[in-house]
This record gives structure tokens, C-alpha cells and sequence, in this order.
């Protein structure tokens, strides 16, 4: 999803009705993804293997690291990412503009982002606007694509397909390397804790504007940055078959995708378990191996993904499901401002220059903190949105991308 996309874009849009069913999917990743980081403490990337040990011994923690490892770890970037995808399409399809009008102002657009992204990586570098408004060019170029192709290409991408045959032509490290790459990390990890729970204000920001580089090349190792890509091409697959157009309509497209995707995740987790257990590390494992896992472990993650898009969407579509439905669309509905302030909330509760509590207690007690901070956020979305049209960075991007500014009160 992208956690800042509105469903509108240009001024004739304003016409149209805005998907509520999509706001409160925009919420939910909001929820899930303030989750995944402030049980981690918001360090946005690794840290020290002691941090992580420190609290190992705790039942409740060992709980609730292995549920946040199962059902959240890896599934809200995808999230977010297909709802990005799924803006684009919508924008796409609504829009009155010209292709060649459309194409400059969403390209203006991008570009703004990314450099809204550029300042928020500042302050914590685990921002992921900036990769959005990378891949945003990609995108652009599968808008008339045959539908068949984009679902095609999108699959490939979302098992990480370009990483995995990459890594099946690279010899294996040998021992000697890997002890190497091992303590040479090791050495970053302890000193990049240092800066987060110790350092002022200004080392942090210099400290991420540093790490900018390796996040890019993690994204890229990892293949997370094509992961993205890949759901970013399903929301708009999804968008350009109008599925949340009109989600009524396709229903039963819903839950197949419901009942397959709890199939693949039934069959991947076993088998992730299975492997886990036998290849220990007592002994090395066969590279076939190493990629059936990587395979089965994106397999899992998108399945889940896309299993948790499905039913919620047709939970939301429940009248019975409304009182949760609104507040989770009032804050998808500022979406670019909650991501925002989720990072201020989560660095000034961790870093150094705040409360500094960066692995001063255990994740089981660190996730605690998701529910006064999100209700923080159902509230203060509410006032804002009863006073102003967008929420104050919504109202910031899209004055910028328009060049003049916009009405702002309702």
C-alpha cells in the first residue's frame, strides 16, 4: 500500500466518491504496519544480536515474536504496496486528463513523494516512501499492458524470482568469508545501536542519511525492492479489473482468492518448519534446498498477504463490520500523515534524543504500545477530518503537485 496515496488525483476526480472499503484496507496496513516496527522498537533496520537475547527468555516474548514472525513480519510492506498499485489504477481509470497530461502530473507527483520520503528517511531509516516513488516509474510502463502480462510478470515478481536464479549461479561463501561477513556486521550493528540509543538528534540524522546506501542494496540483496514491484503491479491488475470498484460484483473472485492463498500458506509453513528443522545448521544445506526455502518463504508471506486483502475486504463489505470499518477509513484516509507520524511517535518513544527505550524491555511489552498510539491516530484523524478536507501532508503533496493551493477546510 502506499501508506500516503489518496483515491483521488486530479480536480475532476473531486466528483468522484472516495472507496471506503479501500480507506479502511489503508488503515488496517497503517495498524499492521505500526505494529511490526514498534515491537522491534523502531530500530528500522537490525540490531545487535545481544539487544534481541536480552529478552529471549521470556515465554511472553518468545509468544509474541513468533506471532509477529508468522502473521505480520513481510506481509504490510506487500500490503502497502498493493494498495499503492491499486491508487495508481484507480487514479488511472478515473482521471479526465489527456495520458500525456495524466503521465506528467503523476511522474511531478512521484517526484514529490520522493523527496517527502528523502526527509522522512532522515529521521528513520527504515522510510519506505522513497522506494515507492522509485518504483513508481516501473510501474508506468505496464498502465496499458495486457491484463494477462501484468498478472504474469507481477507473480514472477512477488516470488522474487530475478533474486532467487541470481543466487543459484553465485558460489557459495566459504567458511573463512562468512565468518568474516559475520563479524564485519557484527562491528556496524553494535555501532549503528550506539547512534540510535545514545546519539542527539543531529547524529541520527547523519547516521541515516549514511544508511541510505545500505538500505538500497539490502533491498536489492534481499530482493525486496522487486517483491514490491510485483504488488505493486496486483493493485493495479486488481484496480484495472475494477475488483474494489465494484467489490459486490466479484464476490466470488474474493474468496477464491481467499480459499487459495490459505491453501499455499497451509502447504508453505510446514514445509518452511520442516526445512528449518532438518537444516538446523548442524549441517550445511544443499543450495536446492536453500532456494526451496527463499521460494516457499515469499510464497508464504504473499499468500498471506493477499489472504488478508481478500477477507478483509469482504468483512468491510459488512454492514455488521461498519463500527470497525470507520475509524480504520478515517485514518486510511491520512494515510501519508499517520505513516509520518507513526515514525515521530516510535523514534521520540526509542531514540536517543527521546525516551531513548530502545531495547529497554521486551517486544511483548514494546507491541503493547500499538494500541494507545493507534487510537491516538482514530482520534486525531477524526478532528482533523471534520475541520479539513485533507490531512495537513495529504494537503501539502497535492497543493505541491498542482502548484498552487488547495481548498483546504470543509
Amino acid at each position: 500500500m502506499n501508506p500516503a496515496a489518496d483515491s483521488t488525483f486530479t480536480v475532476p476526480l473531486l466528483r468522484s466518491k472516495r472507496i471506503q472499503v479501500v480507506d479502511a484496507l489503508r488503515g488496517f496496513a497503517l495498524l499492521g504496519i505500526l505494529s511490526a516496527h514498534i515491537c522491534k522498537w523502531y530500530d528500522g533496520g537490525a540490531l545487535p544480536a545481544s539487544v534481541y537475547h536480552a529478552h529471549s527468555g521470556s515465554i511472553a516474548n518468545t509468544l509474541v515474536v513468533g506471532i509477529v514472525l508468522v502473521f505480520i513480519s513481510g506481509k504490510f510492506y506487500t500490503f502497502f504496496s498493493f494498495l499503492f498499485g491499486l491508487s495508481f489504477a484507480l487514479m488511472l481509470t478515473r482521471s479526465t486528463e489527456s495520458g500525456s497530461a495524466f503521465l506528467r502530473r503523476f511522474i511531478w507527483r512521484l517526484v514529490i513523494l520522493g523527496a517527502i520520503g528523502f526527509l522522512h528517511q532522515l529521521h528513520w531509516r527504515g522510510d519506505i516512501l522513497t522506494i515507492y516513488a522509485l518504483l513508481g516509474f516501473p510501474m508506468l510502463l505496464f498502465r496499458n499492458v495486457p491484463l494477462p502480462v501484468v498478472l504474469a510478470v507481477s507473480v514472477l515478481l512477488m516470488l522474487n524470482l530475478p533474486v532467487r536464479i541470481w543466487d543459484s549461479f553465485i558460489p557459495q561463501p566459504t567458511k573463512e568469508q562468512k565468518e568474516q561477513t559475520e563479524a564485519a556486521s557484527d562491528k556496524a550493528l553494535a555501532a549503528n545501536y550506539q547512534v540510535i540509543k545514545h546519539g542527539s538528534y543531529l547524529d541520527v540524522v547523519r547516521f541515516n542519511f549514511r544508511e541510505f546506501k545500505e538500505k538500497m542494496d539490502f533491498q536489492f540483496t534481499s530482493g525486496r525492492i522487486f517483491i514490491t514491484l510485483g504488488f505493486f503491479l496486483l493493485g493495479l491488475y486488481a484496480g484495472r479489473r475494477q475488483l474494489f470498484q465494484r467489490p459486490d460484483e466479484n464476490r466470488t473472485l474474493f474468496w477464491k482468492a481467499i480459499i487459495y492463498s490459505a491453501i499455499l500458506v497451509l502447504i508453505a509453513i510446514p514445509l518452511l518448519a520442516l526445512i528449518r528443522r532438518v537444516y538446523d545448521g548442524s549441517i550445511p544445506s544443499p543450495k536446492s534446498i536453500d532456494f526451496t526455502y527463499a521460494l516457499l518463504y515469499d510464497l508464504g508471506n504473499g499468500a498471506m498477504t493477499i489472504f488478508y486483502i481478500g477477507s478483509l475486504t469482504l468483512l468491510f463489505l459488512q454492514t455488521s463490520w461498519q463500527p470497525f470499518v470507520s475509524p480504520l477509513a478515517t485514518v486510511g484516509k491520512m494515510a501519508l500523515t499517520n505513516y509520518i507520524l507513526q515514525s515521530v511517535f516510535g523514534t521520540l518513544i526509542f531514540y536517543g534524543y527521546g525516551l531513548g527505550l530502545i531495547g529497554e524491555f521486551s517486544s511483548a511489552i514494546a507491541i503493547t504500545l500499538t494500541i494507545p498510539v493507534f487510537a491516538a491516530q482514530i482520534l486525531f484523524s477524526r478532528w482533523w477530518l471534520a475541520r479539513f478536507k485533507y490531512g495537513p501532508l495529504e494537503w501539502v503533496w497535492r497543493s505541491l503537485t498542482f502548484g498552487k493551493m488547495q481548498p483546504m477546510r470543509v
